[in-house]
């Protein structure tokens, strides 16, 4: 009989990486990250390298109405048809005041093969348009870019005034009619308008900036709040304010006023992705698993490119004992963006929870790994 004496010791150095490494992760976040600006709020500046190497900047580079960001990457499966599409628009407004620009979010290190791959992409569908290399995906991260591909339009003073997710159908049809509705002065058909969303108030913009830019900062962070309720109070319809306040109560640990502000989002707006993940996550770890699954079912319905929505449906679903559904969703995840390093540590928590200690402290290794590279 063959006796196995290895694996006790390995199970316990898993563990101890496990436990070393969840620590560090959880050390590591200082602040909720806000994962999208938001249509009405200030598009951040940007000086990415093109792929010889050259310095562009967004002043050089923005139209003289719109200019419109497409973050796309060879390995996204839509990337090549929003290129495609963009290039269309390139070639039929460039000389009615937009600009196109691509950025190229291929990963966090890019080196000499992956520029090849870059350049042979846009040589093989003749994109014409300007195509920046986001080394560092520093710009990436400033966006809060949820999906690969991504369309922000922007007007002349970089305000986002559209933003896609993906390259949904319906979606590209509306922003094509949008896009040729502000070219012309004109306001959106109703329709689109509608799908498009309002514009916000600009005191209520004003004050989530400052909300935002107060949680960059340990010094500043407590203020976060007030900002939030200022800009709540000069547009309560302004869906990204509450959902901001209510990821800082949740930071906080108040549960009770977290989920307030994430209802309060979906009473105006009962389908938007974020407030419905956000919702199914708190009454994941409430342990109410029946409304949590239609909450996150409701998210992935509303927006397929809402990466979050499928990372928490897969914990939930990994917790339940269904291990193919739960790797399915993962997968769908990674697709839409595996830059994103809570995928890792979502599936950590449910290998983590089936006591399967190997496969939880690499999950939690590979977080803590692109957590780290982001800095």
């Amino acid at each position: 009989m063959k006796i196995t004496t290895y694996f006790p010791f390995r199970q316990k150095t898993c563990l101890i990486i496990l436990v070393m490494t969840f620590t560090l992760l959880q050390s590591s976040i200082s602040s909720p990250a806000l994962q999208s600006l938001g249509v009405g709020t200030e598009g951040p500046d940007l000086t990415l390298q093109d792929s010889r190497g050259t310095k562009q900047k967004f002043s050089t580079l923005k139209g003289d109405k719109l200019t419109m960001v497409l973050f796309w990457a060879s390995w996204s499966r839509q990337s090549e048809m929003a290129l495609k599409q963009m290039e269309k628009l390139h070639q039929k407004y460039k000389n009615q005041g937009l600009s196109v620009v691509g950025i190229n979010v291929e990963r966090q290190t890019i080196d000499a093969k992956a520029l090849t791959d870059i350049k042979g992409t846009t040589d093989r569908l003749q994109i014409s348009f300007p195509t920046l290399v986001d080394h560092g995906l520093i710009t990436f991260h400033d966006y809060g870019i949820i999906a690969v591909p991504t369309t922000v339009i922007l007007d002349k003073d970089r305000k986002i005034i559209f933003e896609m997710s993906g390259f949904p159908l319906v979606g590209a049809r509306d922003m094509i009619h949008f896009l040729a509705a502000a070219i012309e002065g004109k306001a959106p058909p109703a329709e689109v308008a509608k799908k498009t969303g309002y514009q916000p108030d600009k005191k209520a913009v004003r004050a989530w900036n400052m909300g935002a830019k107060a949680l960059k900062s340990e010094r500043t962070a407590h203020t976060a709040e007030m900002w939030f309720k200022k800009a709540i109070s000069a547009d309560p319809d302004f869906i990204l304010s509450h959902l901001s306040l209510g990821s800082y109560y949740q930071e906080q640990g108040d549960i009770g006023k977290a989920k307030e502000q994430f209802q309060q989002a979906l009473t105006r707006k009962p389908d938007n992705a974020s407030a419905l993940s956000k919702m199914g996550l708190l009454l994941l770890n409430e342990g109410s698993i029946a409304d949590a699954r239609t909450m996150l079912e409701k998210a992935i319905k509303a927006d397929e490119s809402y990466v979050p929505s499928y990372y928490y449906l897969g914990y939930l679903t990994g917790k339940e004992g269904d291990m193919k559904k739960a790797t399915e969703l993962f997968a769908s995840a990674e697709g839409l963006n595996p830059m994103d390093y809570q995928i890792n540590v979502y599936r950590g928590k449910m290998f983590e929870e089936k006591n399967d200690i190997e496969q939880a402290a690499t999950s939690y290794k590979n977080a803590l790994k692109q957590l780290l590279n982001r800095k």
